[in-house]
């Protein structure tokens, strides 16, 4: 969070504490054998896609105004971060393909702006993003 915060990506490190917080509340939420995946109807899919797409568009320019390093990609990860971890506490296996799209802008964004040991961090959190989405898949009954 510190680190976020002095690189001027302040939605990456309000990240931070969406993560603190999700990790508890799945936690709680989760059954002691695990997830049981489910998937989400195609009204929510397009809820979940515009709700994604207007927060982003409107936090867009309240990012620029701080004078932050990245603008809509800093706001996209915090947002879709944000739905992705509300998609896998509630075990719904789309959050893989939203995580798999985050951290992969997420390793782009990095990148750039060159710090590279948190790109190659994200480019890890990518492959285990398409390790969970396939593991989830093979549990996930039709």
């Amino acid at each position: 969070m510190v680190f976020f915060y002095q690189a001027d990506l302040f939605a990456s490190a309000a990240l931070q504490i969406v993560f603190i917080m999700a990790a508890v509340w799945g936690w709680f939420g989760w059954a002691p054998t695990g997830a049981e995946p489910g998937a989400l109807s195609n009204r929510n899919r397009v809820i979940w896609a515009m709700a994604t797409i207007i927060s982003v568009s409107l936090l867009t320019p309240i990012l620029s105004n701080l004078g932050a390093a990245a603008t809509w990609s800093d706001a996209f990860l915090l947002v879709a971060s944000l739905i992705a971890q509300i998609l896998m506490v509630y075990e719904k296996i789309e959050t893989w393909i939203l995580w798999i799209i985050v951290d992969a802008i997420g390793t782009i964004q990095y990148a750039v702006l060159g710090y590279w040991f948190t790109a190659v961090l994200y480019l890890a959190f990518t492959v285990i993003a398409v390790i969970g989405w396939k593991r989830w898949n093979v549990s996930y009954s039709h």
